[in-house]
């Protein structure tokens, strides 16, 4: 009965009803659209944090750069190339200041060598041969000359008593060699001179020096030790017993270490295999097993990922042991510029004493996954040819002693990893440093762009959602006013036929709720849509940042966003419908308790005064 009551009283003010109806509709559709846009962008961004990886890349600026010449025996005339000088080697502890806060690294990789006779990940044909040879007569190798071989120390191709051609091609003044002298000589097969062919079709073959004899050594600090024999030696006349003077020792060494390289590989130490180029990138990847977890990284665990290849080639699987004997260190290049396919020997494995580096850590590491992917293309930025990866803090012996090559800090070795949106913070106090020759460069797949743009629409957001909510507000409030407050005399009246305060409270509340409830969930409704609506229209535009590999998410992850960003308006309308009951209602019962406060004479005396003022009708 009081729930028709207050349905027959709102019948006769039917234009304030209609018009109380489609305001809180209006006002709660623009507090729902501003709350579902807010939301979603929320969720969001916070999405992004965990798919998006902000990693910056130091290079050291050349201090001058320095012309070459380098001789063509063919041309009779010298190359210019160039390269870069650098006074001292700026250390990475510089990376290393107040407020960096980095998440990983900074790290400036090194290169290892590992010598494991047990595998054989590198096949192919070496084009490198350590024979003795006697010239076929007096001559001077400034072009193409015939040598006899007489004895094969080293290499493949080649047999004693054949007839090589050989040039020392970029010596521009050659040593004589004689026909009744025997010489040792590290020699390479390469391309021969086109003065050479007899017709354009014809494949020209020629041997030119290997001068890989001297040790490339360096000390810790950069500096490299000084070695008897020079970095272009390739040759020594062999006379009675030369194999056991130190000269020949070495030759013998060095002979010995050409066999190392049919079992040797790269392995590279890291805090994060996402610093590492093409694993940020997603050129590669783990495809069976997993990654290194952040405990591992943390207390060194021996463990590791290998190459498909080197896998497969060695029947290898995840939960296999590996053996990595490491034999040499490179603070210079990273593992893509030194292996690569069918690589020319790129270093000796001799030190300046003419000895075979001896591992200075040598330990089983597990295998914990299978990375896929391209490798050993001879890119600095790729993968090295049967690159092993392991946690840095695994290796735990000192290097000082094995270090073969020293440089500074490039963007293909040395990398970190901050906070998505923090690379502004991070440049204004990297340049208080005042390290002047450093140069960073970052990479954070469009995140900047993405937080930017989407930090705007939560402003947009923010708005529609106050303007909305004050909205809802104001006409609750005014209807509230006009349904009820000015309902004071229907109140006394009813309470002097006899209804209680609670019967007089449920007859107005009844029908405000009624009013309340079918506007919020239309208006609520219409908002949710329109915010989903809206999202998938503008989650369309392209954030992504390809310059540095394509990091667009995978066809799953695109499938989740959709499903997420249906979800979220329906719990933006939720939330708003809910807000807006609980805020009427509560207007509701203050506005009726102030009503039921007095007494139905007073509030009659009331009603009958503000009558006695009206105007009588015509």
């Amino acid at each position: 009965m009081t729930v028709r009551n207050s349905i027959r009283q709102l019948w006769r003010m039917k234009g304030h009803t209609a018009l109380f109806l489609i305001l809180l509709c209006i006002s709660s559709g623009m507090f729902s659209v501003g709350m579902g846009f807010w939301i979603i962008n929320d969720r969001n961004l916070q999405r992004y944090e965990d798919s998006f990886m902000t990693i910056g890349t130091v290079q050291q600026s050349a201090t001058a750069v320095q012309e070459i010449e380098k001789w063509d025996a063919e041309t009779k005339s010298y190359h210019l190339s160039t390269q870069n000088i650098y006074d001292s080697y700026v250390p990475e502890s510089v990376l290393d200041f107040e407020g960096a806060n980095y998440l990983s690294g900074p790290e400036k990789r090194v290169s290892y060598t590992a010598y494991n006779p047990d595998f054989k990940p590198y096949e192919g044909i070496s084009m490198e041969i350590v024979v003795e040879v006697s010239p076929v007569e007096d001559a001077l190798p400034d072009h193409p000359v015939k040598l006899k071989i007489t004895r094969v120390l080293s290499g493949q191709g080649v047999l004693e008593g054949s007839i090589i051609h050989f040039c020392d091609h970029d010596n521009p003044t050659p040593a004589m060699l004689y026909a009744d002298q025997t010489y040792v000589m590290s020699l390479i097969d390469t391309q021969g001179h086109e003065s050479e062919k007899q017709f354009p079709e014809d494949q020209v073959r020629e041997y030119r020096p290997a001068p890989l004899l001297g040790a490339s050594q360096y000390t810790p600090d950069g500096s490299r030790m000084k070695d008897s024999i020079d970095e272009t030696y390739f040759c020594d006349e062999v006379t009675e017993g030369f194999y056991e003077t130190p000269r020949g020792k070495r030759w013998l060494n060095y002979t010995q270490t050409l066999t190392y390289w049919e079992s040797v590989f790269p392995v590279v130490a890291t805090d994060n295999i996402r610093l590492i180029v093409p694993f940020y990138q997603g050129e590669t990847y783990v495809s069976a097993g997993r990654e290194f977890s952040e405990e591992e990284y943390r207390s060194g665990a021996k463990v590791c990922l290998i190459p498909e290849l080197f896998a497969a080639a060695n029947d290898l699987a995840p939960g296999d042991l590996l053996r990595l004997p490491l034999i040499t260190a490179n603070y210079r290049q990273s593992a893509g510029q030194i292996f690569y396919t069918n690589a020319i020997r790129p270093y000796s494995l001799l030190n300046v004493k003419g000895e075979i580096y001896q591992p200075f850590e040598d330990s089983e590491y597990e295998i914990i996954g299978i990375y896929g992917g391209s490798t050993g293309l001879g890119s600095e930025y790729g993968m090295g040819f049967n690159e092993v990866l392991i946690p840095a803090n695994s290796i735990k012996a000192s290097d000082a002693d094995n270090i073969i090559d020293y440089g500074p800090m490039t963007d293909s070795t040395t990398s970190f990893q901050i906070e998505n949106g923090a690379i502004q913070d991070y440049m204004e106090k990297w340049e208080k440093q005042g390290v002047r020759n450093v140069e960073i460069t970052f990479f954070d797949r469009g995140y900047t762009k993405l937080s930017a743009g989407m930090e705007n629409m939560n402003t947009i957001a923010r708005i529609l959602a106050v303007i909305g909510a004050v909205m809802v507000l104001l006409v609750l409030g005014y209807f509230n006013w006009l349904f009820i407050l000015r309902q004071s005399t229907r109140t006394a009246v009813e309470r002097s036929l006899g209804l209680t305060r609670k019967q007089c409270f449920l007859s107005l509340f009844s029908g405000i709720f009624l009013l309340l409830f079918p506007a919020s969930l239309a208006g609520c409704s219409a908002g949710a849509c329109l915010s989903a609506h809206l999202s998938a229209e503008i989650g369309e535009t392209v954030y992504y940042d390809t310059t540095f590999g394509n990091s667009a998410p995978a066809e799953t992850e695109q499938e989740t966003a959709m499903q997420e960003e249906t979800f979220y308006p329906l719990q933006a309308a939720a939330i708003t419908m809910t807000t807006v009951l609980l805020a009427g209602s509560l207007l509701a019962v203050i506005g009726i308790t102030c009503n039921l406060s007095k007494e139905p004479m007073e509030m009659l005396g009331r009603s009958t005064g503000r009558a006695a003022h009206l105007p009588r009708q015509a």
